[in-house]
This record gives C-alpha cells, structure tokens and sequence, in this order.
C-alpha cells in the first residue's frame, strides 16, 4: 500500500521515532492519555491519567495573615513594598509558612515496553490522526510488514493498542518499567495474561491501578522473570487502564479485571469510540489548502517555514487542527494542566500543574468558540474541588470571607506558591479571572440553569472577597492594596486588578437582572464597581500597568495583564472609550519594542507570544498575527505531535500555545462582542484564501459557514442565530470600503459607511460583502 493512502488529511506524520517523551505521538479520552515513542526495537508506550499528582508530604500550612494585614498596609503607605514585602514574610514564616512550595507534580501512569529482535527495519513513518485520534506506527523488516495502532477509547475509557504483522510472525518481549521514586510504592503481578500493578502513595493517602490484559491468538506466551515473552501469532492487542483511588478501600479493583471490552475486537472498539472523537473534531473545520499538501509530513513543512520565513497554509491549518485535538483530548474528567493530560516525567517543569495566572486561561480559550463547551465541564469541576483551599487562602491571608485563587494548584487550591521574589500571595485577581468562564459558558449555551446553580455562586464568592478585602480612600475611591500585577512588580491599584474586578461585578448584576433575582446586592456591587480607581496613561500615552501615579512602568515582560480589558473583558472598545482604547495600544506597542520584537526580551514565552496574538487580532495588527506564528516555527518552538514548548528550542512541554491557537485564528477571522461583528479583522494577506465553519460566537450566534477570496475581493458569510433575535453592527475594519452585495434570511442596513445586521432565531442567514478597499 502507497504511503500516501494511510496518512491522515488532519494530522502529522514523520519518519523518525522519538527519543524523548516530548516527542512521543500522543492521545486521550480526557481522562486518560497515551504516549507513544514508535520505536520498531524498543518500543515505549506512556499512560498517563488526570488525577495522578504525586504528594510531596507538604504541610500545606497557611499562615494567619488577616490580623497583619492593618500593619502590611500602613509599610506600603509609609515605606513601599518592599518593606511591606519583607514584612509579610517573616511574620508568614512565624505562623509556620514553609516558603515558596512547589504543588504536587503531575506524574506518568507506567512505562510499557515492547522490545522486538529487530536488526535492519526500514520503510518507516508514523502518524497521528486528529480526527480519530489514532496514532500508527509503520515499517518492515525483510518480507515483513508491522503496524502499530493505538488510541485512548472515549467510550470504554481504555488505553487500546494494536500491533499486527503481515506475512510474518510477531516475537516480542512485554515489560513494565519499575519506577524508582520514593515517594511511590509499587507491586507488581506478570503472567501470561499480562500485568497489573498497584501503586501507593508514600507521602499522601491513595494511589493507583494499572491493568494491561493481552490477547493474542495461537500466541506462546510465557512469563520471564518480569516479562511476558510473546511469539507465533500475527495480532497482539492490549487493553490497558489506569484507575486511581483516594484511599485504599475506596479502591475499585473490579474494573480492571472484568472489563468487557476484553471481548472486542480492535475495529470494534475503535469505530465506536471514532463516532464520538471525531463527531467533537469536525464541528469546526478551517480549510486552507488542498489535500495533497495537507499529506505532506510534518518535518517538510516545518523546515519550508524556517528557511522561507512564509508559513505552508497546510502547516497553519494543522497548528489551528493540533490545539483543538489537545483540547479534545485533555479536556473532561478535569480541564487541562501545563502539559494537557500527557508527561513522561516525575519532575515537569512548574510541576506540569493548573497554572493560574496565565497557562490555564490560555489553554481554555477556544473552548467555546470552537464547538467544545462540554469540555469545560472538568474546568467547572476543578474549581468546585479547589474552592476549599481557595477559601480558606481569602480567610488566613486577608481575613476575608470569598474565594482568592492559589496560582498553582494541583491536589489542592491552597496557595503556597509564594516568597518576597515571587509576591504572589499580594496576586488577588485570579478567581475573578477564572470566574470569566463562568459566565461566558452561559453566553454561549443560554443555560440558565448553570448560570443559576454554577456561574452566580462561583461569582458571588468572587465578589464577597473583594467586599471585605477593598479599602476607600479619602476621597471615595475603593483601592486595591496590596496589588500586584502578574510576575511583573507590585504597587496599589494593578489595572487587571481593577478590570477583573469591573467584570465580575458586571457579571453578577446582569445574572441577577436575566434570573430576575430582585436583591439590595444589586445596588451594593454596583456601588463598588462605580468608584473602582480609573485606569491611568502615563507619559508616554501608555495605559499604566498600575493605577496609581508614583508606579513605573516595565515594559520588557511577557505577561499583558493590563490589556485584560481588552484580550479578554473587552471592556472598551475604540469607539466606546477612544482614549483608553488609543493609551491600550500604544501600551501593547512598548511592550513589543521591548519584549516580544527584541533580542533583550526578559524570556522567551509562548504563552506571552499567544496573549501578544489576542490582542493583536483585537488592534487589527494582522503582520503582527502573521509575525508570532512565523516566531513559532522560526524559534523551533513545536515537538512532532505539533504541541508546543513554552521557550524556545523545544524548552519546556507545554500546551497553552496550543489551546490558543484556534482562539487567534477564529477572532483573526470573525468575532463578536459589545454588539458589533468583526469580520477578517486581523487577516494576514498571506492567507489569501479559504473556509471556516462551525465557529460559535457569544449570544448564541453560530458562524455555520465564512469563505473568504482575496484575490476577487469576495467574502461570504453565513450565520444562525439559535437563541433569540439578534441586532448588530458590522465593521470590516481592514476593507472600511466593504459592501454589501447580496443577503438573504436577515435584515441589512448602510448608512454612511456603518453597516448594521439583524438576525432572525432559527433562521440562517447569509451575507456577501465585496471587499473594496480603494
């Protein structure tokens, strides 16, 4: 068979096996996840699951702060923050603070080899389909032809691997590696059935199971030592499963050893769990290119990006494919960490954990506009499991009732995250950002139910913090003090403090005023949202990082946290606040010069370059949209499967970039907020051409088909409004000379350059636009 008929369309493949996890193809159900090296000889075959972070026996001990707090305050009025800092920690470490505690890392479920007496393989490539979420493994040896399948089942919840052999046999010896980590105790049982596993936990209750069953037909298959030797059979299938428990007799040992599935066949199990992956994945298509580019193998198109400095549209569509199928999946039982629901290490970087003050949000971006909402119901269940620890972070820090969010979490929600060089016990906006997807599900879904039972209390605790945590100044103004602005320096009044506050408190009144909640709250939460501190531009005509008018400005840093308000709250717009909206960009214009366009930047960061992105599609900047995607490519910042590194040179697994990918293209293309519909509002001109379908936009507002030809000046839009009536301008903000020329199923208006559409519930409607930009 032509190599060509067996890789996937939405996809990669190459013709090199991995030497390191970071490299391995990857799957998951999210819940469960597998790595695979593709290695003919020595096969290694990573399981991974959610919810295993291994405990480091922490005390998990947080200081009582609250009463400090009086004191705390006064040193930053008299002396500045870093009195004030200094301060708060030798009072913390007294009440018995460990200093800056790293969270429990996320770790690998197993490491299964398969060892073959292979001596001269050739013909090899590999493939992962993200349609299907399959991944292949392909090569011969003399007159023999081996394939590998493997998959994570989205129904069966198992991890399904598949190793066939034509015109030949299989001889294979089957091993699990022993892990050689204090913190976990293991025992293990091989036969010819195949192995299980127990592992416990040393520093912290629970632990795991792991089952790999084999089944072989007309095999011999015998036990040596810790291994089962396989040989004489064509099909070796393996059904493995990761179980986790929190205690020993919560341990549920019967689903490792009755599953059903050890009945099936490989297509059977594979097809029923193919009709839900790929159901998820096709909701939402971007069609770039033609199929025969699309063929092509990961490590050509790379290296044509590198040496031409121009991105193949097949590379681009598969970018926007791969932070989809890591959404896929990740998401589910949770939401995704700093390595999405894969590692092949007990020592990842930050732990491999729920990063709050920036990855998390990145990773979740497109969850709505891509068709995936279901997806957030782990990030939903997250919360609800850390509020806990996040409550009781308000109670002993601040003495306030609420929630403030830790900035690392992962068995718990307690913040221990934190020393004088890194304050971010002083970072109290992260649950109110976090509380921004609360309500954004209800925008999407109109499901009034979550709104009541999930977005508004979430929300409610959000803002009971800030009721007890703000102070007034003399001359009305609530302040935020301590503050600090993300990993970039402390001073009162932190504007994204200010911008997450205005949101949630936005958020909660217009949730009472849709569930006809009649409450003295109301006034209340308005009251403080009416006198937050204002926004400042400082001399430069930049938005200040800090409202507050002794701060500096420190324009070389990755973070963008006072662009929230337009990134993410989309607060002001251009035409609402043109003075803001004018300081915001030339803010985002200082910190190009400084971090993202110079060689002295303070890091490199893929997480930075995606939020650089957001706002760039908000600016109209597309040469800028077009810059960072080349920046990834350019600075080697992808590993084979297209999951990115958060620096440079493949430096760190991450998947943030990744969740963000897709969110850039979609808003690049078509978004929608305050009432106005942008269309190719940061368009390079070097994606000329091509379809999208399947975007959701908030209000209900399904984009079931745009097709854009730059070349003719054409684009076409076609929309559904599946929630109510819908009124709304429409800018074009890089063709202001665009008209209408034909529209169906909706009601146009053009006057003086502004055009104004109205979109009837249920009914689609499609609108052709000449692109005149003369």
């Amino acid at each position: 068979m032509n190599i060509k008929d067996t890789i996937p369309l939405r996809g990669v493949w190459n013709k090199t096996p991995a030497t390191k996890w970071e490299e391995a193809y990857l799957a998951g159900n999210g819940s469960q996840g597998v790595m695979v090296y593709g290695d003919p000889i020595h096969e290694t075959i990573i399981g991974n699951h959610c919810r295993l972070y291994l405990p480091q026996g922490n005390s998990q001990q947080l200081p009582e702060m609250g009463n400090h707090l009086p004191e705390v305050r006064e040193l930053i009025r008299t002396k500045g923050y870093p009195e004030a800092l200094k301060f708060y920690y030798e009072k913390a470490v007294q009440s018995g603070y460990e200093g800056l505690t790293m969270s429990d890392p996320y770790h690998p479920a197993f490491h299964l080899h398969i060892d073959m007496p292979l001596t001269n393989y050739h013909s090899y490539y590999k493939s992962m389909d993200y349609q299907t979420g399959e991944i292949a493994v392909n090569f011969k040896e003399g007159t023999t032809d081996y394939q590998s399948k493997t998959f994570v089942s989205r129904t069966d919840d198992v991890i399904v691997y598949q190793l066939e052999a034509n015109k030949g046999t299989i001889d294979c010896n089957l091993s699990l590696a022993n892990y050689d980590n204090q913190g976990l105790n293991s025992t293990k049982h091989v036969s010819e059935e195949g192995i299980t596993s127990h592992y416990q936990y040393v520093n912290g209750t629970g632990g795991y199971d792991v089952a790999i069953r084999l089944i072989a037909p007309d095999a011999i298959c015998e036990r040596k030592l810790d291994k089962v030797h396989i040989r004489n059979t064509t099909k070796l299938l393996l059904i493995m499963k990761i179980v986790p428990y929190k205690n020993e007799e919560d341990r549920n040992t019967d689903s490792l050893t009755s599953m059903k599935v050890f009945d099936k066949a490989y297509p059977e199990l594979f097809q029923a769990h193919t009709l839900l992956h790929q159901e998820m994945f096709d909701r939402v298509a971007l069609n770039l290119t033609t199929d025969t580019e699309r063929k092509r193998n990961i490590e050509s198109l790379l290296e044509e990006a590198k040496e031409k400095s121009v991105l193949p549209l097949a590379l681009i569509e598969k970018m926007y494919d791969a932070g989809r199928y890591m959404y896929i999946s990740s998401a589910g039982e949770l939401t995704p960490n700093l390595q999405g629901i894969w590692t092949g290490t007990f020592h990842p970087a930050w732990s491999g954990d729920f990063t709050f003050d920036t990855n998390v949000q990145l990773s979740i971006a497109a969850a709505l506009s891509s068709n995936l909402s279901e997806g957030l119901s782990g990030y939903f269940r997250l919360l609800k499991e850390l509020l806990p620890g996040f409550r009781e972070n308000a109670q002993k820090y601040y003495g306030c009732r609420g929630i403030m969010s830790s900035a690392h979490s992962s068995n718990t929600g307690k913040h221990i995250h934190w020393n004088e060089e890194w304050p971010l016990q002083f970072w109290t906006c992260g649950a109110g950002w976090l509380g921004h997807w609360f309500y954004q599900y209800y925008s999407f879904t109109g499901d009034k139910d979550f709104l009541a039972t999930e977005a508004v209390p979430y929300l409610e605790e959000v803002a009971l913090f800030y009721e007890d945590f703000l102070i007034k100044d003399p001359d009305g103004t609530y302040r935020f003090t301590p503050s600090y602005s993300a990993e970039n320096g402390c001073a009162d009044n932190a504007t994204q403090d200010i911008a997450v506050a205005k949101e949630v408190l936005k958020h909660l009144i217009e949730s009472y005023h849709v569930l006809q909640i009649d409450s003295p709250k109301i006034d209340q939460w308005q009251e403080i949202r009416d006198n937050l501190p204002d926004y400042q531009i400082n001399a430069d005509g930049a938005l200040k990082e800090w409202s507050t008018a002794e701060s500096e400005e420190n324009y070389n840093h990755r973070h963008f946290s006072h662009l929230y308000p337009v990134f993410q709250s989309r607060e002001f717009t251009e035409e609402s606040e043109p003075d803001l909206w004018q300081a915001s960009k030339v803010a985002f214009d200082k910190r190009l010069e400084a971090w993202l366009k110079s060689d002295d930047g303070d890091t490199t960061s893929t997480h930075g370059r995606m939020h650089a992105a957001l706002c760039a599609t908000q600016f109209h900047m597309p040469e800028l949209v077009y810059d960072i995607f080349t920046m990834l490519t350019k600075y080697n910042c992808f590993y084979p499967s297209l999951m990115m590194s958060h620096y440079n040179n493949q430096e760190v697994f991450n998947v943030d970039g990744n969740g963000a990918f897709p969110q850039v293209i979609h808003e690049m293309l078509i978004d929608y907020h305050n009432q106005t519909l942008s269309l190719l509002g940061a368009l390079p001109t070097q994606i000329d051409h091509g379809k999208i379908r399947g975007v959701r936009l908030a209000n209900q507002v399904e984009v079931t088909h745009l097709e854009w030809e730059l070349a003719t000046g054409e684009l076409r839009v076609h929309l559904l409004a599946s929630g109510s009536d819908q009124k709304m301008a429409v800018k074009l903000p890089l063709y202001p000379n665009a008209r209408v020329t034909a529209f169906t199923g909706c009601k146009i208006e053009e006057k003086t350059g502004q055009i104004s559409l109205n979109l009837h519930a249920s009914e689609r409607a499609e609108i052709v636009f000449q692109l005149n930009n003369e």
